[in-house]
């Protein structure tokens, strides 16, 4: 399977008025609101890269992976069939997400995915309400996203040996494994880390500067956002960057300055240690 990056996030949240105010003054995205009362949040010239759904309960509603058109979507869908996952099509679904055609399913650890090829481009300029220069996307997609699953290793051989995700580096600490996985030259689009049920845990945006970071951490800090982490920079991609609570409940990293790799020099590890220095963990409130 030719996965070429991560292209969306689509989100059912219980509060979408708090999404909107956090997503374009605190981050600094685009937003807009559609007939249907989804939010949309653009990054770049695609009319949306997360997509947030008004909703009773927090979850997914898809992760979605670009491929290269639609011989590819068909060799994918193959693909899945073969290894026993059921795929579902759906033409409203396809036009709810700007692209020409997709595939949906959900993997064995629980998320839900969608493959698709064909997405809108909207050349309207990317303007930030909050002032950031701009998101690092174009052919590394969107940015990342790290999931919840309770079974790490075997997550890690379906989304590696059936989606074709490649191999960037593992690590255990505390003793949680996480498996870092790339599908282009970003570092890792894809990671996977221990626990109990299917869930987000967190989704990264890239920044073009590093005093986008540091504005977003002062914007961050003058709306009373809760910050997970402190600001940081890690060991395996390289990323200065901070994590701050979205208004779901799981985390946004916020950085810039990582790591690109090349799968014709890249050697996989076993990394032991998250940060050269920072992201520490605040206290949690007492209300948490």
């Amino acid at each position: 399977m030719d996965i070429r990056a991560l292209g969306y996030l689509a989100i059912g949240a219980v509060d979408v008025p708090g999404w909107s105010a956090f997503a374009s003054e605190v981050l600094g995205v685009m937003t807009d609101t559609v007939a249907s009362g989804d939010l949309l949040l653009r990054t770049d010239d695609r009319p949306y890269r997360i997509r947030i759904r008004p909703s009773d309960t927090e979850q997914i509603d898809g992760v979605g992976w670009e491929v290269a058109g639609a011989a590819a979507l068909e060799a994918a869908a193959s693909e899945l069939e073969n290894a026993g996952i059921a795929v579902g099509r759906d033409p409203q679904l396809a036009r709810e997400r700007r692209v020409t055609d997709l595939v949906a399913f959900v993997a064995p650890d629980g998320t839900q995915h969608e493959l698709f090829w064909g997405a809108e481009l909207d050349y309207t300029p990317f303007i930030s309400p909050a002032g950031t220069s701009g998101f690092v996307t174009g052919a590394l997609g969107l940015g990342h996203v790290v999931l919840v699953t309770e079974a790490v290793d075997e997550a890690s051989r379906f989304y590696m040996d059936v989606m074709g995700f490649r191999l960037s580096d593992t690590m255990t600490l505390s003793g949680t494994r996480v498996v870092f996985l790339h599908c282009n030259g970003r570092h890792h689009s894809l990671a996977l880390g221990g626990g109990r049920g299917a869930a987000l845990a967190h989704f990264m945006l890239e920044v073009a500067t590093v005093d986008d970071v540091g504005c977003a951490l002062d914007r961050a800090a003058d709306h009373g956002v809760r910050i997970r982490q402190s600001l940081g920079r890690h060991t395996n991609d390289q990323m200065l960057s901070f994590y701050a609570a979205t208004p779901s409940g799981f985390s946004v990293e916020y950085g810039w300055g990582a790591r690109v790799i090349d799968d014709a020099d890249w050697t996989p590890t076993e990394t032991t240690r998250g940060s050269y220095w920072g992201h520490r963990r605040p206290p949690r409130p007492a209300d948490s």
